[in-house]
């Protein structure tokens, strides 16, 4: 097929899927909301950009920051995306709507240029509630299994079970209401800390480690309450392991059944949060060979073809001290940060380049426009430009301004590819830029 013969894709996205598949009769640990964070989330899908090529389209809950935009495609990134935000007039309901549902309620009244095609492939960063309606309304194709069946395989409860299916190590445990919690917890508390996991947790989201047994008691009096109300209660617990490298496979399952193994990404987590991903270093490639790894990861994903699933899955994995690996700790079916790094890999390889994906967390005061900071960046020779052996490619916008508007300080994120020879140059970069924003009155997180 000719590029003049490729049929367009449409990518779009909603990046905390979970909350989406997560079901709402089951009781919740306890959290503190937190709207500002959750704008920033919201605002992740602008990374998808990664995935276009020429005559794609991304659209995006808040539409691209006009120089983030020009500097992408200056670099050699071209796509169409909506110039306005995708709004409805009820904002509380807007709230809770995925990109799916958002999109159906506002692409009839949006006027693009050029208009969106018809004969395009609708490319979700994961399957939500709606993506199925809003193809049909679009005259979209889509090639995804049912929603039911993407709830089911994303679960912790799912490869929980599967990893006794295929006789893996396993030290995960399910509770199933607060007297087990009491019961189990207190046991695991002998041996030392340990960890509750939501089912649809994800990036530090829906993990509670347990130190005391005064802590599991709050807990478990919390849950409790919650079942009188007539919820359910899934969790699950395990011993905190000596972790050493966090890493994850990426592959893909075909319609037919067929495996496609993309990568694997050594990932960075402080406090079980997502921090960012890097090469996976030879020797931990050679130790996987040995290990048997590759086949494992074809035996998850004939389980997951064999449970209804194909489409894009990111296996999270670890080693621990001592050596040995930890090949199942969860799986996402859907897309994810490693993938958006192998594809960034993609881009810069064609440069004879290497990159890393990290992300900057600040705090700031008063409002700066995006145009500035890359303005400032080039300026300090910090910006990545074509031909250039080493710089930042900033990868959003809309992570660094969406709290803007907030009244008083507002928490921003600006997610980057660092372009360097070694990771020591990329920290030093990484440090240049840090030290850059705070020049712009912007005080930057640790």
């Amino acid at each position: 097929m000719t590029g003049a013969e490729r049929v367009p894709r449409i990518h779009c996205g909603t990046f905390d899927a979970e909350t989406c598949w997560r079901d709402e009769r089951l009781t919740r640990l306890p959290s503190i909301p937190d709207l500002q964070t959750r704008n920033l989330v919201n605002a992740m899908d602008e990374l998808l950009f990664v995935f276009c090529r020429d005559q794609d389209v991304l659209l995006t809950r808040y539409a691209m920051d006009e120089a983030h935009r020009h500097y992408l495609q200056e670099i050699g990134f071209h796509f169409t995306c909506n110039k306005v935000d995708l709004d409805i007039s009820d904002h509380a309901a807007s709230n809770e709507m995925n990109i799916f549902e958002r999109l159906k309620a506002t692409l009839p009244y949006l006027l693009f240029n050029p208009q969106l095609p018809k004969n395009a492939e609708l490319e979700p960063f994961a399957i939500l509630k709606g993506m199925d309606v809003l193809a049909e309304q679009q005259g979209w194709t889509v090639h995804a299994p049912s929603l039911e069946i993407v709830k089911h395989v994303n679960s912790k409860a799912y490869s929980t079970e599967l990893k006794d299916k295929l006789g893996i190590w396993n030290v995960s445990q399910f509770v199933r209401s607060h007297v087990e919690l009491d019961r189990i917890g207190k046991k695991l508390l002998d041996a030392g800390v340990f960890l509750i996991k939501d089912t649809f947790g994800v990036s530090g989201k829906g993990n509670l480690l347990i130190s005391t047994e005064s802590m599991l008691n709050r807990v478990s009096a919390y849950i409790s309450k919650q079942e009188k109300t007539d919820k359910e209660t899934l969790f699950i617990v395990e011993p905190l392991l000596n972790k050493e490298v966090d890493f994850s496979c990426q592959f893909e399952i075909l319609p037919d059944g067929g495996f496609h193994l993309i990568s694997v990404q050594q990932v960075l987590n402080a406090d079980f949060a997502y921090q960012g991903s890097i090469t996976a270093a030879p020797p931990l490639l050679r130790q996987l060979e040995r290990d048997g790894y590759w086949v494992l990861m074809q035996d998850v994903a004939v389980q997951l073809y064999k449970s209804g699933y194909f489409g894009h899955v990111c296996v999270d994995s670890m080693v621990l001290q001592g050596g040995s690996i930890v090949p199942l700790v969860e799986i996402n079916a859907r897309k994810s940060m490693s993938l958006i790094k192998h594809q960034l890999d993609n881009y810069l390889g064609a440069h004879s380049l290497e990159g890393y994906l990290t992300y900057v967390s600040m705090v700031g005061s008063n409002p700066i426009s995006f145009g500035d900071v890359l303005h400032a960046m080039e300026y300090e020779g910090l910006l990545y430009k074509d031909g250039r052996r080493h710089g930042i490619i900033p990868l959003s916008a809309n992570t660094f301004k969406v709290n803007q508007q907030q009244a008083g300080r507002y928490k921003a994120r600006m997610y980057v590819s660092i372009v360097a020879s070694d990771l020591a140059e990329g920290e030093q970069l990484v440090s240049r830029l840090r030290s850059l924003l705070s020049s712009l009155a912007i005080t930057v997180s640790s």
